[in-house]
């Protein structure tokens, strides 16, 4: 062992008589700290000489000694008076030693010495080992043995770290440089590792020259380690962490995965069946998107479906088809995060197996897309979400059919009104490039309500030579033609006769709601060459279509804006009638309620029929206000992104009731907690981009004893350098004269963010012009942090 310094404790100072005494009432610390390019892991300390006044439990004057590097590490002993301690040995590379003297009376103090050597008893459940001097060169002929023991009924795991790679003289990588002294059977430099805690033990495995050991296990909470070096040939050595290893998978919960569990050394993984593949929570499996199709017909979906698609997916479907087939798409249901230009979730159809194949179209939003027909026997379509807003995703049909090549429908209309018009289309052999569908166009003038559709072989043809959808009829976005739609029809012979008859019937062009009411109980809605009959709030159609029936009154809103009106609204509302509207609005957004008309009957403190507002998601919350009368309330803002309104009418008098809207607000105080929750620049986040001309504040505060942490999922915004159009700041407060932490603005999401306080105050400006998606952030109640801003 070698010994590497002698100290003794600050404060002694020479007597009158010239001898050296500790002065009274003084208080002092050493810390002993091996430093990382030492050798020794293990600390033996020696007191040779002690003179401190005597006390019961050493109250007085006494030197502490902690296993540790600071003061409230374990305490391995405290010692006053002239007894010499038995020897302190370390359980890591770090001793805390304080002095401290709060009597009259003087000695001499204490003096000790310490050394550091390697190997020893390990008994931890976590730590570092490392050869004599790591990472410089170890010395010669050292021998050290450590015994590694972890807590019972966990096993003892150990990972070697990456090996260095050192730059030449000229900058560039070379080799690794060797470990250990390289041998071919390691007789020389070595290192070994035994399970159990004997040199008896099983054989793990004896190791030298520079390629890093695999992870290790053992079989029981011990292991052995040898470190041997001889006195010829020295090398940088070696670093290991070790740690209590636990089989996660054997829980009864299987390690929280929802299909199978993989044990790896220090943690364990999720997998999934074949088939599957893991969702964005790393623990549930859902049905692998993508793939490669030869089946002629068949359906795709977006990951989750029917629920909401995970973010961060990336699916990639590959159809294929015979040769001299073509393949067709239709999108059953669409729904996607909207943008103009789809930057964000989309999905991408092409002609072709590769990204570079010709595009048919870019979608997002909530429009389905027309029927899309490859060009040649393949298609490819990707599916792309993000990481912030998820939607409903799309479900699609595909289906396969042989051209000759890819029919041309040519058709022209003639019939007359009111009777009966039959067609022949010729299906020619003609390439063309057209879409999919193919419509005819229908003068509005000449047929008033919707004709029929029906597509039949001509009777020397067999129905099984072609194949085709149902064709659809809608009106024309500029109601002046009637669109008849329908598939390409996939034909075996080089021409085929079909016929459609298109049935228009003559309709007088006339209002049918202006004569009683189209017969409507409540309100008639006139449509294209017909009617239709609606019920007010609180009432459903009954089955004659006609009349009106009393429903269910509980209405779930979930869209940013929309009006609410009491039930039978602008009539007299029912009698003993009980309505409930719960809102919910945008995380970070709050719910605005204007009342637009009240006409409820009347109390002095509305005992009877009135209108209640509550102050979150039920009627647990705090009420906002109760209302009936005439009068008009301002307009009432939740503290939250919930609102809840209730609406109850007795079985005496009623009046006509209230109509209200409600849109969304941003800004207010919100609660961290414990679990994180969202926040979003705009409440219509993900599907269009920020308003101009916003300013909001938010006030995020956490419990007391606890700070804010702020972690950011997106973020985008107008780019300037000095961040002056639009930015958001964060302020170390509840307003904006605290302490400033930033002010941001551009793309690329800030680190994560502290608060030195309980609160964080966020505040978000946009100017007039450019507009971008903004910004998504989650926010924790976290423990208060030594530095502001650490990053994890």
């Amino acid at each position: 062992m070698d010994i590497l310094h002698t100290c003794t404790v600050s404060g002694e100072y020479p007597s009158p008589q010239g001898k050296r005494y500790y002065s009274c009432w003084s208080n002092s610390h050493v810390v002993i700290k091996l430093t990382p390019n030492s050798y020794l892991t293990q600390i033996i300390l020696n007191f040779t000489s002690l003179d401190l006044y005597r006390s019961r439990l050493c109250w007085y004057d006494y030197v502490e000694v902690r296993d540790g590097f600071w003061r409230k590490a374990p305490l391995r002993g405290r010692f006053c008076g002239n007894k010499l301690p038995e020897p302190i040995h370390s359980t890591d590379s770090r001793l805390w030693i304080e002095f401290r003297s709060s009597s009259n009376w003087v000695g001499k103090g204490f003096y000790a010495v310490y050394e550091a050597i390697c190997g020893g008893d390990v008994k931890k459940d976590n730590g570092h080992i490392q050869s004599p001097n790591y990472p410089d060169d170890y010395r010669p002929n050292k021998l050290c043995i450590w015994k590694v023991t972890v807590s019972e009924g966990y096993h003892v795991g150990l990972s070697f770290l990456s090996f260095e790679y050192r730059m030449n003289t000229h900058g560039l990588l070379i080799l690794p440089i060797p470990q250990i002294e390289r041998h071919d059977s390691c007789a020389y430099d070595y290192l070994e590792i035994r399970d159990g805690n004997t040199e008896s033990g099983e054989l793990i495995g004896r190791y030298c020259g520079y390629d890093k050991p695999d992870d290790i296990k053992s079989t029981s909470n011990k292991l052995w380690m040898k470190f041997v070096s001889d006195g010829s040939i020295n090398k940088a050595g070696f670093a290991v962490n070790f740690f209590k290893e636990v089989d996660e998978c054997s829980r009864p919960n299987n390690g929280g995965c929802e299909q199978r569990c993989v044990n790896t050394l220090g943690s364990y993984k999720c997998a999934c069946d074949p088939g599957y593949e893991l969702a964005s929570d790393k623990r549930r499996c859902e049905a692998a998107c993508g793939g490669f199709l030869t089946k002629l017909n068949g359906s795709i979906t977006s990951p989750g479906w029917p629920k909401e698609y995970p973010p961060n997916k990336n699916c990639i479907w590959q159809l294929v088809a015979p040769t001299q087939y073509r393949i067709s798409l239709q999108f059953d249901f669409f729904e996607t995060e909207g943008n103009d230009v789809c930057k964000y979730d989309f999905v991408e159809v092409r002609s072709g197996l590769t990204a570079e194949a010709k595009l048919h179209g870019k979608f997002c939003g909530t429009e389905k897309p027309d029927v899309i027909t490859s060009q040649y026997n393949n298609m490819r379509i990707e599916f792309k979400s993000d990481n912030t807003v998820s939607k409903k995703g799309f479900k699609a049909h595909f289906f396969s059919g042989r051209s000759t090549p890819s029919a041309h429908l040519i058709l022209e209309y003639e019939a007359t009104i009111g009777v009966p018009a039959q067609k022949c289309l010729l299906l020619q052999k003609e390439p063309t490039t057209q879409n999919a569908s193919s419509r005819l166009e229908i003068p509005s003038e000449e047929a008033h309500a919707s004709p029929v559709l029906s597509l039949a072989a001509s009777p020397f043809v067999s129905q099984e030579l072609y194949s085709t959808s149902k064709g659809t009829v809608r009106q024309s976005k500029d109601r002046r033609h009637v669109l008849v739609s329908f598939l390409h029809l996939f034909v075996v012979h080089v021409s085929v006769f079909l016929l459609i008859h298109v049935l228009s019937k003559q309709v007088e062009n006339k209002d049918e709601c202006s004569k009683d009411n189209g017969g409507c109980q409540h309100e008639c809605l006139n449509t294209f060459g017909s009617y239709e009959c609606q019920c007010r709030s609180g009432f459903v159609l009954h089955d004659n279509k006609h009349d009106c029936k009393e429903a269910g009154c509980d209405h779930k809103m979930t869209s940013i804006s929309a009006t609410i009106t009491s039930p039978n609204w602008p009539d007299k509302y029912p009698s003993k009638k009980e309505c409930t509207w719960a809102i919910t609005t945008t995380p970070g957004h709050r719910v605005k309620l204007t009342v637009k008309e009240l006409d409820i009957e009347g109390h002095q403190e509305c005992t009877y029929d009135h209108l209640e507002v509550y102050n979150g998601k039920d009627t647990k919350a705090p009420v906002l206000g109760r209302f009936c009368g005439s009068k008009k309330p301002e307009p009432i803002i939740s503290s939250s992104n919930r609102m809840f309104l209730k609406f109850f009418s007795d079985n005496s008098v009623q009046k006509k009731g209230f109509e209200a809207t409600y849109t969304s607000e941003c800004g207010g105080q919100m609660r961290a907690e414990v679990k994180t929750k969202d926040l979003y620049s705009h409440a219509q986040f993900g599907d269009n981009n920020y308003p101009g001309g916003s300013d909001c504040e938010w006030v995020i505060v956490a419990e007391e004893g606890y700070g804010v942490e702020l972690i950011f999922q997106t973020f985008e915004i107008e780019e300037e350098a000095d961040c002056g159009y639009d930015y958001m700041e964060l302020f170390d407060g509840y307003d904006g004269t605290a302490p400033r932490l930033g002010r941001y603005c551009g793309s690329g999401p800030p680190e994560e963010v502290y608060s030195a306080g309980d609160s964080v105050m966020v505040r978000f400006h946009s100017d007039d012009t450019i507009n971008k998606k903004g910004f998504h952030l989650r926010y924790t109640s976290t423990k208060f942090q030594d530095t502001l801003h650490t990053r994890k």
